[in-house]
């Protein structure tokens, strides 16, 4: 699902599909009729009047496929989650913290649905994209879900554990990692969102300079800094360098560890592919199969802090049914 998301973003094929449908949206335009009416609805929104206006119908099928994979694939995985809970559910198999996670889990996903939506549309009046906010609360909303998921996964081969650090010299820092890494997330969902890995594609510096002209043109530190693309991505580079330094130093200082057993190495691997993911997809100027990766690296990078947090949480002494 990520790995489509992505893709969907980086073809500017998001806002093909100008209606929410959740039901008969799954169906898709059957005839040429069917298909004619459904670009027309694209010609009236600002991405074609404003940017795409020498489209033809068969490149509108081309950006069409993938956003209406993304929404699909999204209904199978609802599918996929709700048919087994519903029997499970009925049969007794689910109880207790297992149940009230599973409900979470069903719910959190249809908000991630819900919050496509909300996301797109942001770009069917007045602006030719989508808002860079609701792209990030989109994206951040996904990735909580999985991390529910995953957490969930942990509990029931480990045995359940709290957010709460369990006292051991990992546990807050690991914690730490986790906040300066969704911080990372968020401005790189910023950087999808305003394009804003598409200009100064040069490394280490941007164009010659540590800090250009432009990232503070605008005269508001935090309006250049989250709302324009020269800030956007100083701050998503330069918080890249942070992040590294972060991961490697905990990996190395906590590597004898026994909580930390092979997920050092985990890290340390994941943050310099990651590192090195987003300097080749900066260079190439979002090269589309790189940028996928890059996305995936932060989603990976997610499990793996997610492991080290598990494995230095509060165990659970009791196992409700």
């Amino acid at each position: 699902m990520v790995v489509i998301g992505g893709i969907t973003r980086l073809t500017g094929s998001g806002l093909s599909i100008t209606v929410w449908d959740p039901i008969m949206g799954a169906v898709p335009p059957l005839n040429e009729a069917d298909w004619n009416v459904a670009f027309e609805q694209y010609k009236a929104i600002p991405e074609f009047t404003l940017k795409n206006q020498d489209m033809d119908l068969a490149g509108f099928k081309r950006i069409f496929f993938w956003e209406f994979l993304h929404r699909n694939w999204g209904r199978l995985m609802g599918l996929v989650f709700a048919i087994p809970f519903m029997i499970f559910w009925r049969k007794g198999l689910l109880k207790g913290w297992l149940l009230r996670r599973c409900w979470a889990i069903l719910i959190g996903g249809g908000l991630v649905g819900a919050l496509g939506w909300f996301m797109v549309a942001s770009g069917l009046e007045k602006d030719p994209d989508v808002s860079h906010y609701r792209l990030a609360i989109h994206l951040c909303a996904a990735f909580a879900v999985f991390a529910l998921v995953l957490w969930t996964v942990f509990d029931i081969r480990a045995g359940r554990m709290t957010f709460k650090g369990n006292g051991t010299a990992p546990a807050p820092w690991a914690r730490a990692l986790l906040v300066l890494l969704v911080v990372q997330i968020v401005w790189g969902a910023f950087t999808a969102g305003l394009d804003a890995g598409r200009i100064y594609n040069t490394w280490p510096l941007m164009n010659g300079s540590f800090m250009p002209e432009n990232v503070r043109a605008f005269g508001d530190l935090v309006t250049d800094l989250s709302d324009h693309r020269d800030g956007v991505q100083f701050i998503h580079r330069n918080l890249a360098y942070v992040v590294a330094l972060a991961f490697i130093v905990f990996a190395i200082v906590f590597r004898r560890e026994a909580s930390m057993e092979f997920v050092w190495i985990a890290l340390l691997g994941g943050v310099v592919l990651q590192f090195v993911l987003g300097v080749l997809t900066l260079l190439t100027h979002v090269q589309l199969v790189l940028g996928v990766m890059h996305q995936m690296g932060a989603l990976i990078l997610l499990a793996v802090v997610l492991k080290a947090l598990h494995r230095t949480g509060q165990r659970v002494t009791s196992m409700p049914a």
